[in-house]
């Protein structure tokens, strides 16, 4: 990198863009900023030898990617990334960071104004997750780098609205400067197929780790089987480190993130349910795989207490929300067959995803965003 070149924004992230959140959420959003006129460095931490075309992408949007090593797992290797971050960032007015360590990293820099994209509660997630023998410990580590995130950056954005509360209790000082942006789809990419299949169909998509509830799910596929056919598949992505899941899915099938658009409107509804006991992270999650199941016209399966969804299914009519109870399982079914059944649902589902999961009013809350944090 050319370290006196200076840029207008820099975004940091130690996510993949060759995964499925890098394709689906970071590269259409630098391409969005890139084309309203922003002079871009974007740093990443690959898993694998970035492609030759992902670089081209980039080159001619005049986007200055940084493409870094992602090294080894577990805390250790995201000490070593922090430390690496810090020297990476260049002469940039602001910096956009993904999560937690791209931010304290970014504050240490000492380039620019931070705005710190929050991206779930990213220590209570991670915990739950790695089920580490030294979790209290690591617990206090990860939520010390919060810590810095939330006192010292300049701005801040939110997947959902449930979560403020909650950081405004655990942080005597929070960005004044905010905005909630939930995770997002390219709505040119994810278009409406109003027509359902003729044959009851459930999609399971992208990556299943330990913070999903695939007894839950397996349980809601078990009882509506009792009640019609269905055919249960899972699009499993390249990343994943599971084979199976476990929900009597019929086929398994390799599905990068980039093929997603087209795989949905095969399905009659999509199936994302989280555990009920994941404590706050939940009221902060919100998966991508929702958005791109309601971009398409297809309504979700999801459990109660993640993030915002509760209030956008009961006011738009778009799912159904489990409570792990045997009866609000029977009642999830037959909400769901009326779901698929009314030829108005892929409609409401669509009108969500514009209104509430569009990339391109994604792009212009950030912006909005980093103007006020310039004019501080």
């Amino acid at each position: 990198m050319n370290k006196s070149e200076s840029y207008d924004l820099t975004y940091v992230t130690i996510d993949s863009l060759a995964e499925g959140v890098g394709s689906s959420q970071i590269t259409p959003l630098i391409t969005r900023l890139s084309q309203a006129g922003l002079k871009i460095c974007l740093i990443s931490y690959e898993k694998s030898k970035p492609a030759l075309h992902l670089q081209d992408y980039f080159n001619a949007h005049g986007v200055n990617w940084v493409s870094k090593t992602f090294g080894s797992s577990g805390f250790t290797g995201g000490l070593q990334r922090l430390n690496d971050l810090r020297g990476e960032i260049p002469k940039t007015k602001l910096i956009h960071a993904r999560s937690d360590i791209p931010a304290v990293s970014s504050i240490f820099s000492n380039e620019a104004p931070v705005l710190w994209d929050v991206r779930s509660l990213w220590a209570d997630q991670k915990i739950l997750i790695q089920k580490s023998n030294l979790n209290n410990s690591l617990y206090k580590l990860y939520r010390g780098l919060e810590s810095i995130a939330a006192t010292k950056s300049a701005g801040m954005s939110t997947l959902t609205s449930a979560v403020v509360p909650i950081l405004e209790q655990r942080h005597r000082r929070l960005p004044i400067l905010r905005t909630v942006i939930p995770t997002t789809v390219d709505l040119n990419r994810f278009k409406l197929v109003s027509k359902m299949p003729s044959m009851f169909k459930a999609l399971f998509s992208g990556t299943y780790n330990e913070y999903y509830d695939l007894e839950l799910s397996k349980l809601f596929m078990d009882e509506f089987r009792k009640r019609c056919a269905i055919v249960t598949d899972w699009a499993r992505p390249p990343e994943s480190e599971k084979n199976h899941i476990g929900v009597g899915e019929a086929r398994i099938f390799p599905s990068p993130q980039t093929g997603m658009a087209e795989v949905i409107p095969q399905y009659s509804f999509g199936v994302s349910i989280c555990k009920l006991d994941a404590g706050p992270s939940l009221a902060a999650a919100m998966p991508t795989k929702i958005a791109e199941f309601l971009a398409c016209g297809r309504p979700i399966v999801v459990n109660r207490g993640l993030g915002d969804m509760d209030m956008l299914i009961e006011e738009f009519n778009i799912g159904v929300i489990l409570d792990g109870n045997p009866t609000n399982l029977s009642a999830g079914i037959e909400k769901m067959l009326e779901l698929i059944s009314d030829p108005e649902t892929p409609f409401r589902c669509r009108a969500v995803a514009e209104q509430h999961f569009n990339m391109d009013l994604a792009s212009k809350k950030y912006r909005e965003l980093y103007t006020q944090m310039l004019r501080v």
